[in-house]
């Protein structure tokens, strides 16, 4: 997706992003949002519209059924920084699938609120998170770049990032 010179800890960030843009505008898809704020890297929201070419892209082997194809389905794509964390946190109203698609991250995962070690993840291997689960991405020795999925599961009141429940975070917010 994104070639290993631009994941290194030494490059900018505006770079990454800019070149990560370009890349998925070349790839036919509509950036709804982006935002590269986030003290531990940033994210991409695509297009709702486009969730078929995002799961066939990012996502092939994931079954989503017809039922599920028109629920409320959000597609992003996360940068996690070298050595950054996301905050430790779980989420009321939605589910996730995440694939490492480039770089390095780990996740650590638990059904309490007791953090376990983080686990390596393999690019290409397939993480579901299910509601209510804590989880946490953690940024390795270069960029690490997250395909993400969230699967709403209210219909009437879909997730939105004050669906974000903290637990813990090294940047004290709420």
């Amino acid at each position: 997706m994104i070639e290993n010179k631009f994941l290194g800890k030494e490059i900018i960030k505006e770079t990454l992003f800019e070149k990560l843009e370009e890349i998925l505008v070349s790839e036919g898809f509509k950036i709804d949002q982006q935002d590269m704020q986030r003290p531990w890297g940033g994210f991409f929201v695509i297009d709702e519209n486009q969730i078929t070419a995002f799961k066939t892209k990012f996502f092939p082997e994931l079954n989503l059924d017809q039922v599920q194809l028109k629920q409320k389905l959000s597609p992003k794509i996360l940068l996690v920084a070298p050595g950054k964390r996301l905050s430790w946190q779980y989420h009321h109203r939605r589910a996730e699938v995440w694939k490492l698609v480039n770089g390095h991250a780990a996740i650590v995962r638990s059904n309490t609120d007791v953090q376990n070690e983080p686990i390596d993840m393999l690019k290409g291997e397939l993480v579901r998170l299910n509601q209510g689960e804590r989880h946490r991405l953690v940024g390795k020795d270069s960029w690490g770049v997250v395909a993400e999925i969230w699967m709403h599961t209210d219909k009437h009141n879909p997730s939105d990032e004050e669906d974000i429940v903290r637990v813990e975070d090294d940047f004290a917010r709420k």
